[in-house]
């Protein structure tokens, strides 16, 4: 439950880094809506700056604070930007087909997700 907490609190700040964003990429364009296409590409990038930054500077992210979740490699040290980006794009996958891979925690041994098996990190309470 924790995990969906920290989501939803940090869905909330993710949300004013959007509106940031979009209201940038609107001044610059003079007003005009831009492109749908490269509106999602900002959104995506975007989203991966914030969880990138925040999991690489602190091993958490502001909701996972809130709830004491902290995110680490196997050998303790801060997750590289490669496992940032596993992890992200997994994440994604998850959020596409409702969270049901989030039943794997259920059944790993060491109550991983998929994101974490596959990126080889780890979430603790710290």
């Amino acid at each position: 439950m924790k995990r969906v907490a920290a989501s939803i609190y940090d869905l909330f700040l993710l949300l004013g880094v959007w509106f940031a964003v979009g209201s940038i990429a609107l001044w610059l364009n003079g007003g005009e809506i831009l492109n749908p296409w490269l509106g999602l590409i900002i959104v995506f990038i975007s989203s991966w700056s914030f969880y990138a930054y925040f999991w690489m500077n602190g091993n958490k992210t502001l909701g996972m604070a809130v709830w004491n979740i902290e995110i680490y490699s196997p050998d303790g040290n801060k997750i590289s930007l490669k496992q940032v980006t596993i992890r992200f794009i997994i994440n994604m996958l998850i959020v596409s087909l409702a969270g049901i891979p989030l039943l794997h925690i259920y059944f790993s041994s060491n109550g991983n997700s998929l994101s974490d098996t596959l990126s080889k990190t780890s979430l603790r309470s710290v």
